[in-house]
Parts: structure tokens; sequence; C-alpha cells
């Protein structure tokens, strides 16, 4: 089985057979399985489930497959995600090698690719399991005095009876078998700092970004782009379209900021816009599954989750597989409003131990819940999560990112912006968060209320 295969994965090493205990989770994962399942054992491997209650094993790993497996494999390894670079990486081989030399091996093999990837192995009698370094696929853990088991999302291990269920940290590597555990921290996102002038620094990202994109371009004819208007979306739809012809998608209710700053947007980068828009009854008839697959109740991200999924649904209805997203550039390039408050009543130190902080927590914070929404429909690829661009927009001055005089952020972007020639009148425009331009939020809330209410 090929990695690209995969749309999530649930794993199992217990003392007695766990085959039963594979299916059953497998089933709460049915959302991901496009094209069906599959499971792997240390003796065999099958995606024909008229099988699977014939196989006994007390160490299993069971597939969620987005494409079909016409081909008989003896690979032990399920990788769910991709390594963009370097290119023609052979991820099955090279993990095989890890489990030769050591845990200790995967420092060197794996801290300099760019991919968002998890993976689960059968290696003698064990499970060997890791995650990408900024947690960008879902990956948790839990164990009990029989059993062990990681999986993709938290439901498949409630559904099990688990009971102290652990997300798996990024950028880690674990061997576990009932007895035992090792891990591995194989890469580690430190701050670092550097002098540096806003044309040198923009000229990098825009070499990073370009580069990144690139990448996450293969096997890609056209791109579908979620699109919001804002300057985070639009450069990224300006740059990709210089690789592939560009689709814009927008999802927004009636009446929202983004009715009209959508069109403008696609307008001024003469790019082909799709447009859906939603109200109260679409929200109400989609928020409990939304609920359901983020594993979440708050309100921001269940709008979020809701416009993910809507989008990646309307993704999935044009025929496409895989959908670009322009989460995490304001994390890097300090977009949120709350840094500039904080910037002038706490200093800059203060601010950047924030910004520090939430790109290490963004696995738990968006990337999770992102993946999750739309893992029905679509694979999420996100340029701005490029690991060396990551680093670089962390080692970078905070005046390069934000102005305390006059507030402006995302200042070392917007050059960015503008050395891409992107329009000027999406390079100056101010825009709130998705969920509150869409209206999204504004719906959820409503139906929210409503039902608590009833």
């Amino acid at each position: 089985m090929s990695q690209k295969q995969i749309n999530g994965i649930v794993a199992l090493c217990g003392k007695d057979d766990v085959i039963p205990k594979v299916i059953s989770a497998l089933k709460s994962l049915s959302h991901r399985a496009w094209s069906g399942f599959a499971i792997i054992t240390e003796d065999d491997s099958s995606d024909d489930i008229s099988t699977f209650d014939k196989i006994k094993s007390n160490l299993a790993i069971g597939c969620c497959l987005a494409e079909s497996n016409n081909n008989k494999s003896n690979v032990k390894i399920a990788i769910h995600g991709n390594v963009y670079f370097p290119e023609h990486f052979n991820f099955h081989k090279r993990l095989e090698e890890i489990s030769e030399k050591g845990l200790i091996s995967a420092s060197e093999i794996l801290s300099k690719i760019d991919g968002d990837f998890t993976f689960v192995m059968i290696k003698e009698g064990q499970l060997i399991f890791g995650r990408d370094p900024l947690g960008v696929k879902p990956l948790y853990f839990a164990r009990d005095t029989d059993t062990i088991s990681v999986a993709s999302e938290i439901k498949p291990l409630k559904n099990l009876g688990f009971k102290n269920i652990e997300r798996v940290c990024p950028g880690s590597i674990h061997k576990s078998s009932i007895q035992s555990m090792d891990s591995f921290l194989f890469s580690k996102i430190l701050p670092s700092s550097q002098r540096v002038d806003i044309d040198e620094a923009s000229d990098i990202i825009l070499h990073l970004l370009s580069e990144s994109i690139r990448r996450r371009l293969k096997s890609l004819d056209r791109v579908v782009i979620g699109f919001s208007g804002g300057l985070d979306s639009s450069l990224l739809a300006l740059i990709t379209s210089k690789f592939r012809k560009v689709t814009l998608l927008s999802i927004y209710s009636k009446g929202s900021k983004d009715e009209k700053v959508v069109k403008n947007s696609a307008r001024s980068l003469g790019l082909e816009l799709e447009e859906f828009k939603i109200d109260a009854k679409k929200v109400k008839n989609k928020i409990s599954l939304v609920k359901y697959l983020i594993e979440q109740d708050r309100i921001m991200d269940l709008a979020l989750g809701l416009g993910i999924h809507l989008t990646a649904e309307k993704c999935s209805q044009l025929g496409h597989k895989t959908l670009f997203l322009g989460q995490f550039a304001d994390e890097l390039f300090g977009g949120y409003a709350k840094y500039v408050k904080v910037l002038r009543q706490m200093g800059e130190e203060f601010v950047e131990k924030i910004i520090y902080e939430e790109v290490l927590d963004a696995h738990k914070n968006n990337f999770e819940r992102d993946e999750k929404t739309s893992s029905p429909y679509v694979e999420v690829r996100l340029p701005y999560t490029n690991i060396d661009l990551v680093k670089y927009a962390l080692s970078l001055p905070l005046k390069l990112k934000i102005s305390k005089v006059n507030g402006q952020r995302k200042l070392v972007l917007q050059e960015v912006a503008r050395k891409a020639d992107l329009p000027k009148d999406i390079v100056i425009k101010r825009k709130k968060a998705f969920q509150y331009s869409s209206g999204i939020q504004k719906l959820v809330k409503i139906v929210k209320d409503y039902h608590l209410k009833g």
C-alpha cells in the first residue's frame, strides 16, 4: 500500500486477538474510508472485508483507504499523509531503517523532511508509530493493562473503552509493546532570532512559500483553494496560479462581509471563483455531524470546522480530492488583533512568547480540527506549514510583523505580497477572521442557542 492511499489509521497490540477490536474501531472511522478498509498484520494484509473475521492476530493495523488498493503488499507500514521533500523519498524504506538502527536514528532521517504525516509500523511484535514535526495530521495514543492502541481520531479509542487518551507529540517516534514503551523526539522547533531587514526577509519568505506550494502540487492538475479574499488566501492563490490552474472556493452567509470581499478579490486576481451561500437551515443540518467529526463543542471551533467542512464537501462535488488552505499565516506573521493589544500592554518579549507557544500548539488548536472536519471529502494541504518557512518566520524580529504605533499586522507578509504583485487593494485591506467575516459563527451561535432553549 502506498502512503497516498490511506486516509486514517487505527492500530492495536494486545495479549489476545485484537482483530474484532480493529474492525469495531474502523467502523467509527468509516467517514474516512473513501475506498474501503484494509487490515495489516505481521503475517498478512487484506482489503477484502469478507475475510477480516477470518484473520487472527494480537497485533494489527486498520487502514481507511482513500484509493482502491489493487496490489497485494507485504509492507507492514501504514502512512497517513505525504512527504513533499525530498522528492522520491522512500518513507517505507527509511522507517525500516529506523527500526533496524533504533529510534535515535529518526533524528537524522526524519527531521529534515518537509511533510505532514502519521505512521504506524509492525515490527517484531511491537508497534512503531510517530507524527510530523508540526502535528498537521492527528494521532492519539491509549493503553490499559491488556492493550495499547493508536488512532487518527479519539472516538475509536473511546469506543474501545480506553479512558486515558493522549495526543502523540508532534515530531516524536515511539516503539511500544504491552510490556514497554520507548520514545524519542526526532524534531523540535526551538525559538531563535536573527537580525534582518524587511527587504531581505520578504525575499526569503517569498522563495520559501513558493517552494512549499510547488512541492504540494504533486499529482494535481488543478488546485482548489479555500478563499476568504484576504491576504493569506489571496497570496496563496496568486503564487499557486503561476504553477497550476486555480479555482477559488468561498463559503459565506447572505449579507456577510465576505459576500462582497471574495468577489472583489477574485476579480482583482483574475481567477475563477465558486461561491456557496449558507443559511441557518444548512448549519442546522450539518452542525451535529461537524461536532462528531471534530470532537469539540466550542462555538468558534464549530464555526471554523463547519466552514472548512462545507468547503471540503463542495470541493469534492467539483470532482477534486485535495484542498489548499491558507491556515497558519496568522500565527507565523502576527496576524491576530490580540497580538497588538498584548504588545502595547506587555511588550515585545511577551508577544514573541505567545506567538511561539501558539505555533507549537497549532496541532491541538487548529490542525486536528481542520483535518478531521474535511476527512470525509478531501485531503487538506497547508503550504504555510512548510517546516523551513515556520522556523524562519519564528526567527524574525517582531517589528517585521507588527507595528506598535499604528497596529498594522503581518507587515513582512504584506511586503511579500507586494513583491509577488498581489493587487494593492488586497494587500492593504484589513479583514476580520473567517468565522466572523463569513457570518458562519453568527449562524452557529443562533442554531446552538435555539437548541439549548429547545
